[in-house]
Formats: C-alpha cells, sequence, structure tokens
C-alpha cells in the first residue's frame, strides 16, 4: 500500500497532557500547541525559578496568560505601578542561535509551533479482519487516514501499513479502499449526528495483504 508523507499537525488534548515533564513539555496557547522541550534543553546550565515555574504548567493549557497573537498579557505591579508580564516564563529565551528565532518570544517562534489542537475530536472503530479484533480509538477530525493509521501502528499494530483499509457503505454492499490522504469526511465516514437513535462510530476495516515489508 502507498503511504503518503504528511506531517501530523494536529493533536487531541490529551495527547499534550502527557508531555509535562522537564525534559518533554509542551504547552497550548490559543490551540496553537509548542513543544519547548528543545529550549529547557538549551538552559540546563542555566536554571532558574522562571524555568520551574514552566515545567509547573508542562502539558497544560495558557492560553489565559496571552493574548491570540502570542503576546503575553500584562498587569500593573501593586508594588511599582509599572507593566508586568502575567506568565515570567515568557522572559526565558534558548542560549544557542540554533534553537530560537532572533528576536521572537517562544510564544510566537514557529521553531518551537508544532501544530494545533483539533477542532473536534472522533471516535472511531478499527476492525482487523485478521484477528478479529476491534480497537476504539479517539482521532482528530482533521487527521487524514494515513496519520490515523500511523497513530494506529505506533499503539497497537507495528504492521498496519501491512494492511488494506476499507469502508463499507450502500449498506454494507460496497466495499472500498480508503484514501490515505483524505480526512475521515472526505472518505465518507462522517457521524450521524442528527440520528434519533444512538449509533456505533464510523469503522474501518483492515485486509491483511501478506506483505511485511511494508509495515
Amino acid at each position: 500500500m502507498a503511504q503518503p508523507i504528511k506531517n501530523m499537525r494536529y493533536y487531541l488534548k490529551d495527547e499534550v497532557v502527557c508531555h509535562n515533564k522537564k525534559n518533554d513539555i509542551w504547552v497550548i496557547i490559543h490551540t496553537n500547541v509548542f513543544d519547548l522541550t528543545e529550549m529547557l534543553k538549551d538552559r540546563m546550565d542555566h536554571w532558574n525559578r522562571n524555568l520551574d515555574y514552566l515545567v509547573a504548567h508542562a502539558g497544560k493549557d495558557l492560553t489565559h496568560f496571552f493574548h491570540e497573537n502570542g503576546e503575553p498579557r500584562t498587569e500593573i505591579s501593586p508594588n511599582t505601578g509599572k507593566p508586568r508580564v502575567l506568565f515570567p516564563p515568557i522572559l526565558e529565551v534558548a542560549i544557542s542561535e540554533f534553537s530560537k528565532t532572533k528576536g521572537a518570544m517562544w510564544s510566537q517562534d514557529p521553531f518551537y509551533h508544532i501544530g494545533r489542537v483539533t477542532t473536534r475530536p472522533r471516535v472511531i472503530r478499527i476492525i482487523n479482519t485478521l484477528t478479529g479484533r476491534t480497537q476504539i480509538m479517539t482521532v482528530c477530525n482533521e487527521d487524514s487516514i494515513y496519520d490515523i493509521q500511523q497513530k494506529y501502528k505506533q499503539r497497537y499494530n507495528h504492521h498496519a501499513g501491512s494492511y488494506e483499509w476499507r469502508k463499507f457503505s450502500n449498506g454494507g454492499k460496497t466495499c472500498s479502499i480508503l484514501d490515505l490522504n483524505g480526512t475521515l469526511d472526505e472518505n465518507g465516514l462522517i457521524d450521524e449526528e442528527d440520528s434519533t437513535v444512538e449509533l456505533p462510530p464510523p469503522s474501518i476495516w483492515l485486509y491483511y495483504t501478506d506483505d511485511i515489508t511494508i509495515a
């Protein structure tokens, strides 16, 4: 099966939350996802309390500290009467030139920006016809089938690429191979949100091709 190359640019909030350590830190600002791991790695020999405060917010949504353009929100200090940022770690920068964009705060730096939070999580069923197993997955609405395939491969089955990914339509009478470049909606795998009864999530059927070279 051909494997188109596409970077995964959308994330579930649950995925961001997992990156909550000093050596693996992501944050969210107005649905934008930032990976600050390299910046902190670069600052290990120049550590301070601001960075401790940043690590305490690892994996969290920092939107309330920032304007939509990434500029930090400020308040007037009751002690000095001068403006101060609400989130002091925004003042921290990487030391090495390769780890930053000159003149940009990390909240506006494309070097650290890795994607966006999905606008809508989707629940799907992936049915392996070889093993008979059904896996329920939550994915991003913007994910292509290839993105979903890679996530399934990483979490559940390292040979996911050795299967044809198909769907049934027309009341189960028609079986067709999914377009790996298309999203769930683009492949006709839509949620029946207006249904008066609860229906199962859209299903993807895996058919083994007996070719582990593409796993």
